[in-house]
C-alpha cells in the first residue's frame, strides 16, 4: 500500500513538472519590416537576450521561435538597421518594425580568435560591406575590394584565374608583401578559391595593435573571412545568385597603322621593311596594301562569364546547416586557350549538444581547371610590324598552320619579332587542381556566459597537375620547334593549425573585462615534382613519362623541390573598459619556428580608447551620435623570407692552382689548388613596428559617419642581398629598415526622404614610403629581369623602395644653336663627331652643373607606389529600384614604359599610335618627344624620365541597376544588369596603369570591362 502511494506521489510531482516547464516555454512567432517601406526584412537576427537561442527571418520577414521561461526580451538586428527590442511573457504574435540607421558601436566585429562589439574596438579594423561586394562581377573576393576600403592597395591581373596584388599600408618587404588570410581558423595565402556570395563577414586587420594576435605571419596585415552559416530555429531557405554576361578589352592600345609605320621606317632607315612588304603584298611606300592590326588579331571582342551559386541554409531549435555550390567558368579575352573553370562545394553544421557543449565541423572544396595564355604574345604584337599578314599561305615551309613572318619583309629573325597569333596558338598550359580545406571544432561552456574552452583543428590540402605541351611547328628559322616537348609538373601542399582557446568575460556594474588564453601548433608542407621530355605525340592520351608510360618512356629532364616547417605559438589578449568610456586592449604573442636559427620572437601590442559622445559634458550637444579617439601600438613579425642564409662555394681553377717539382729543364706537375668562400649569417623574421591615432565618428543624427587613421610603420630587420666587401659575393641577412606611413579618411552619407532612399560614400588613403637602413650601403641597384642595366630602379636612403633611377628630360634641342650653348650637348659632340647631337634630340638636366652628362645627374625619377588611393561611391533606391555607381583611382605614382624603352635595342620594332603622333618634326613642333631619326639614337635612349609616365588614373569600377520583385508569395527576386570597369580615365599610353611588376610594363594581360545580366531569387 505504502509503495502505491509513493508511485502516486511521485506521479503526480511528474505531473505537477510537466504542467510546470510546459508554462515556462512560450511559442512566439511574427513578421519583422521596414519603419519606411512596410517591406519585409530577410535575415534579421532574432536573439533571446541573456542566452544562446536565436533564429533569423526569411524572405517573407517571417520568424518562429520556442523561448524559455514566462519572460524574455526579443533583440531584432541587421545591419544598416537601428536594433529594437521587446519584451514576451505569453506566447503569441509580435511584430516589429525596424528603423534605418545602425548603431555602430552595438555592432559586432570578427577580430583575431574572437569578436568584440565595434565600440570597444581600439584598432582601426575595417569591416566589408558583403551587400556591396555582391555587386561586383568578380571573379576573385579581393578585387571587390578595390577602391573601398583604406589603406588597401588592391592591383588587378586581367588574365583569368590569376591572383590580383594586394598592399595594406604600403610595402615593408622587399620579400612578402602580401598580406594572411585566415579562411574560418585557417591560414591561407590568397583566396582565389572562394566565391564572395559564400563570405558572411570580411575584417581587414591594417595596424599592429589588430594584427599582433597572429605573431610572425601579420607583418603585411590580416583579412579574416567568416563564410556563411545557419542560425537556429530557421525554416530552410534556399538562395540562388547567378549571372551571364561577356567581358570585353577596354583602353585597347592603339599602335601606328601601315601608313604611319611606313613614314617611319623610311625615317629612321629601315626603309628595307617597307619596299619588301609593298614588292610581296603590294601598294605604295606611302601606303602599303598590307596593314595588320596585331591587338585586333590577338584579342576577342567578347569572351565568355558566368557565375552561378546556390546556397541552403537553415536550423532546427539544437543544430544549425549550411550548404551551397558555385560555378565559374571565365574565358580569357586573348584569342586563344586560356580560360578558368571552378567548381566550389561549401558546407557547415553546427550542433548545440548540451547546453555546455558545442560542436562545429565546416568544409570547403575546390576543383579548378585553367589554362594560361602565353603573355609573350601581347608583348610580340607591340612589337610587330603591320607590314605582313597573319597568315601566308605562300610560306610553304610554314606547318602545321600557315602563319605568316616578320621575315618575309627583312624583320630580323628573333623572339621579339616572332608572329604573335602564332606564339599564342602554338601554346597548352594547363593546370588542374583541387583543394579540401576541413575544420572541426568543439566550444565548451565551463562557466555559463563567462567562462568558455573552444579547440579547433583545421587542415588544408591543396593539389595541382601542370602539363605544358609545345608541338612541332615551324614559321621561321626563329620561330619553330623542331621536337615536341612536354613538361608534367605536380605540386602537393599540407597545412594544418590546431588552436586551444580559453576565453573569460565578466563585468560588474560599470567595469567590463576579457582575457583570452591561446596556444596553436602549426605544420606546413610543399612538395614538387616535374619531369619532360621531348618527341612526345601531340594527342593527350599520350601525354604521360616513364617507363611502360603510354607515352614516351625516355625523360630527357628530372626535378624535385619542397620544404617542411612547424611553429607553436603562445598567446593572450585582454580588453577592459569602464562604463563603455575607457577601453584597454592588450595583447601578446611569443611564436616559435623551425625555419631560422633564432627560434623565438616576441610581439606585443597595446590600444586604448576614449569615447567622449558617452561622457557627461557631451549629454547637451546635438551634432554628435558617436565620438571616439583611439591609439595603438604593436609589434608584428614576418616569416615569409629565405629560412637561411648560409653557404660555402669552392673555387678550383688556374688561379688557385701551381706548378710544383720544376728543375731545370724538366716540367714539374700541375698541383689543383682550391679557394673556399664561406659566409653565414642568423636571419631571423622581419619585425614591424607601428602606432597608430585615430578617430571615429557619426553625426547628425547617424547619417554622416566616418574615420580618420595616421599610421606610422616601420619594418626593422629587413632581409636582402648585399655585397660582401673585396669581393663578388652577396650574402642574405637582416640588413636594413624602411618606414611606410600616411592618413586614412573615410566617410558616408546616408539618408531617406520617403521612398527614396540615397547613401554617398568615398575613402582616401595617403602614403608616404621611405628606406631608412640598408645595413651601410648608401643605395641598391634593382629592376626589371634582363634590363636592369639599362633601365634600373634603385633603392637609396631616405628614397622610397625601387625608384626609377635615371636623367631628368628638360625638353628637345629645336636648333643647332641651342645645342651649341649648351656645355652638355657641345661636350658631347667634341667627343663624339661621329654621332652628334642632332636638333630633334632630348636635352638632359644637368644637375650638378659641372657641363658634362655623368653619374651624377641621374635623379630619382619616381616609383611605382601611389602617394595616394581613393575611392567613391553613390547609391539610390526608390520604392523597388536601386541604382549604384563606384570609383576607383591612384595619384602620385610612376609607370616605366618598357615597351617604349625596349627601342635601345630594338630599332626596328613598331611603335604606338601616340608615341607616333608625338615625335618632333621640326622646330616648335614638339618639347617632350625626339624626332623619328632620334628616337632610335642612343643618346635619346639612355633611362631617363621620357620613359616614365604618371600611373595616376580614375576608374568606373562598377554600375548596377537593379528591380526587387515578388515572384509568388514568399519567393522575393532581384534582377540586376552589371558593368564591371567599363571606363578608364588615364593619361598612361598603355593597356592598363594597373601594372604590379615594381611599375614595369612589359604589356601585361590587358583588363576587361564585363557586363552582365543577374537574378537572385530566395524561397
Amino acid at each position: 500500500m505504502r509503495i502505491r502511494i509513493l508511485h502516486a506521489c511521485m506521479l503526480l510531482c511528474m505531473c505537477f513538472s510537466v504542467m510546470e516547464l510546459t508554462a515556462q516555454t512560450m511559442q512566439v512567432r511574427g513578421r519583422v519590416t521596414s519603419a519606411v517601406n512596410q517591406e519585409p526584412l530577410a535575415g534579421v537576427t532574432v536573439a533571446v537576450q541573456g542566452s544562446n537561442t536565436a533564429t533569423s527571418t526569411d524572405q517573407s520577414g517571417q520568424y518562429a521561435l520556442e523561448v524559455a521561461g514566462n519572460r524574455a526580451t526579443l533583440v531584432f538586428s541587421q545591419l544598416g538597421m537601428l536594433s529594437s527590442q521587446i519584451v514576451v511573457t505569453q506566447s503569441g504574435v509580435y511584430d516589429v518594425r525596424l528603423q534605418e540607421g545602425s548603431d555602430e558601436l552595438e555592432e559586432v566585429v570578427v577580430v583575431g580568435y574572437g569578436t568584440q562589439r565595434k565600440g570597444d574596438l581600439t584598432a582601426p579594423i575595417a569591416t566589408v560591406d558583403m551587400e556591396e561586394m555582391g555587386k561586383r562581377t568578380v571573379t576573385n573576393p579581393m578585387e571587390a575590394l578595390q577602391g573601398s576600403v583604406t589603406g588597401v592597395q588592391v592591383v588587378s591581373s586581367g588574365a583569368p584565374g590569376t591572383s590580383p596584388t594586394v598592399r595594406i599600408r604600403g610595402v615593408g618587404s622587399f620579400n612578402n608583401e602580401s598580406p594572411l588570410y585566415v579562411v574560418d581558423g585557417m591560414f591561407m595565402d590568397n583566396i582565389d578559391f572562394l566565391n564572395p556570395n559564400d563570405i558572411a563577414e570580411m575584417s581587414v586587420l591594417k595596424d599592429a595593435s589588430g594584427a599582433a594576435i597572429y605573431g610572425v605571419r601579420a607583418a603585411n596585415g590580416v583579412i579574416l573571412v567568416t563564410t556563411k552559416k545557419g542560425t537556429l530555429n530557421m525554416k530552410p531557405r534556399i538562395t540562388y545568385n547567378g549571372y551571364v554576361g561577356f567581358q570585353s578589352p577596354t583602353n585597347v592600345l592603339k599602335m601606328a597603322n601601315a601608313q604611319e609605320f611606313a613614314a617611319y621606317a623610311m625615317a629612321t632607315g629601315n626603309e628595307a621593311f617597307v619596299n619588301n612588304s609593298v614588292s610581296k603584298f603590294g601598294g605604295t611606300a606611302e601606303n602599303p596594301a598590307m596593314d595588320t592590326d596585331w591587338y585586333k588579331e590577338l584579342l576577342r571582342s567578347k569572351a565568355l562569364l558566368t557565375n552561378h551559386n546556390l546556397d541552403i541554409q537553415g536550423g532546427a531549435d539544437k543544430i544549425t546547416y549550411t550548404f551551397g555550390v558555385n560555378y565559374l567558368d571565365q574565358d580569357g579575352i586573348m584569342d586563344a586557350r586560356n580560360d578558368h573553370r571552378k567548381y566550389n562545394i561549401r558546407m557547415q553544421t553546427e550542433a548545440h549538444v548540451t547546453d555546455w557543449l558545442k560542436l562545429g565541423f565546416t568544409a570547403h572544396f575546390n576543383n579548378f581547371r585553367n589554362y594560361s595564355a602565353n603573355n609573350a604574345a601581347f608583348r610580340q604584337a607591340y612589337f610587330a610590324s603591320p607590314l605582313y599578314p597573319v597568315y601566308d599561305p605562300s610560306l610553304e615551309l610554314a606547318q602545321p598552320e600557315k602563319f605568316g613572318s616578320s621575315t618575309v619583309i627583312g624583320m630580323p629573325s628573333s623572339f621579339w619579332f616572332a608572329n604573335p597569333v602564332a606564339t599564342a596558338y602554338y601554346n597548352n598550359n594547363q593546370t588542374k587542381g583541387f583543394q579540401i580545406l576541413p575544420s572541426a571544432y568543439a566550444e565548451i561552456q565551463l562557466w555559463k556566459d563567462k567562462l568558455t574552452f573552444r579547440t579547433q583543428w583545421s587542415q588544408r590540402y591543396h593539389s595541382t597537375h601542370n602539363i605544358n605541351y609545345q608541338p612541332v611547328y615551324y614559321i621561321d628559322n626563329d620561330q619553330r620547334n623542331n621536337n615536341s616537348f612536354l613538361r608534367s609538373a605536380q605540386q602537393r601542399s599540407t597545412n594544418y593549425i590546431f588552436d586551444n582557446l580559453l576565453t573569460y568575460k565578466d563585468g560588474k556594474e560599470k567595469h567590463h573585462w576579457s582575457v583570452l588564453l591561446g596556444q596553436s601548433t602549426r605544420e606546413d608542407r610543399w612538395r614538387e615534382t616535374w619531369v619532360q621530355a621531348n618527341d612526345v605525340p601531340e594527342s593527350e592520351e599520350f601525354w604521360y613519362i616513364g617507363v611502360g608510360a603510354q607515352g614516351t618512356a625516355s625523360a630527357t629532364g628530372y626535378g624535385e623541390g619542397g620544404f617542411r616547417n612547424a611553429g607553436i605559438s603562445y598567446f593572450t589578449r585582454g580588453t577592459y573598459d569602464y562604463d563603455n568610456k575607457y577601453l584597454l586592449t592588450a595583447t601578446f604573442r611569443a611564436d616559435g619556428s623551425s625555419k631560422y636559427q633564432t627560434k623565438w620572437g616576441y610581439f606585443p601590442s597595446l590600444g586604448l580608447g576614449w569615447v567622449l559622445s558617452r561622457e557627461k559634458f557631451m549629454e547637451s550637444q546635438t551634432l554628435f551620435n558617436q565620438l571616439k579617439i583611439r591609439g595603438s601600438w604593436g609589434k608584428l613579425g614576418n616569416d615569409g623570407i629565405q629560412p637561411n642564409a648560409g653557404y660555402a662555394t669552392v673555387f678550383s681553377g688556374n688561379n688557385y692552382s701551381g706548378i710544383f717539382g720544376s728543375i731545370g729543364t724538366t716540367n714539374g706537375s700541375r698541383i689543383p689548388g682550391y679557394r673556399i668562400s664561406k659566409f653565414f649569417t642568423h636571419v631571423r623574421w622581419e619585425v614591424v613596428e607601428e602606432w597608430d591615432g585615430g578617430l571615429d565618428f557619426a553625426l547628425l543624427n547617424n547619417r554622416l559617419s566616418g574615420t580618420v587613421d595616421y599610421y606610422h610603420r616601420k619594418t626593422n630587420d629587413l632581409a636582402f642581398d648585399r655585397p660582401i666587401p673585396f669581393s663578388w659575393d652577396r650574402v642574405y641577412g637582416n640588413w636594413g629598415s624602411v618606414t611606410n606611413s600616411g592618413w586614412e579618411i573615410g566617410l558616408q552619407w546616408k539618408d531617406r526622404k520617403d521612398d527614396f532612399g540615397y547613401a554617398i560614400g568615398g575613402n582616401l588613403t595617403t602614403l608616404k614610403n621611405r628606406v631608412n637602413n640598408l645595413g651601410g650601403l648608401e643605395s641598391i641597384l634593382n629592376g626589371y629581369p634582363e634590363w636592369s642595366a639599362e633601365f634600373p630602379s634603385r633603392i637609396e636612403l631616405d628614397q622610397p623602395i625601387n625608384f626609377y633611377y635615371g636623367y631628368e628630360v628638360e625638353g628637345v634641342y629645336q636648333n643647332q644653336a641651342q645645342i651649341e650653348a649648351d656645355p652638355i650637348a657641345s661636350t658631347y659632340n667634341t667627343q663624339n663627331p661621329d654621332n652628334p647631337i642632332l636638333p630633334g634630340y632630348l636635352k638632359y638636366k644637368d644637375q650638378n652643373q659641372n657641363g658634362e652628362l655623368d653619374e651624377e645627374d641621374r635623379v630619382n625619377l619616381g616609383n611605382y607606389l601611389p602617394k595616394l588611393t581613393y575611392g567613391f561611391n553613390i547609391a539610390l533606391d526608390y520604392k523597388k529600384f536601386d541604382f549604384s555607381i563606384a570609383f576607383q583611382g591612384v595619384a602620385g605614382n610612376k609607370i616605366h614604359n618598357l615597351n617604349r624603352a625596349m627601342r635601345r635595342k630594338y630599332s626596328q620594332m613598331n611603335a604606338d599610335a601616340a608615341f607616333i603622333k608625338d615625335l618632333w618634326t621640326g622646330e616648335g613642333t614638339s618639347n617632350s618627344s625626339p624626332s623619328a631619326a632620334g628616337s632610335v639614337a642612343p643618346w635619346n635612349l639612355q633611362a631617363s624620365s621620357f620613359f616614365v609616365e604618371s600611373g595616376a588614373y580614375l576608374r568606373i569600377q562598377n554600375i548596377q541597376l537593379g528591380y526587387n520583385v515578388d515572384l509568388a508569395k514568399g519567393i522575393p527576386a532581384r534582377i540586376f544588369l552589371t558593368a564591371d570597369r567599363p571606363f578608364i580615365f588615364t593619361k598612361y599610353n598603355g593597356f592598363t596603369p594597373e601594372v604590379a611588376e615594381m611599375g614595369f610594363d612589359a604589356n601585361v594581360y590587358p583588363i576587361a570591362s564585363s557586363y552582365s545580366l543577374g537574378l537572385r531569387l530566395s524561397f
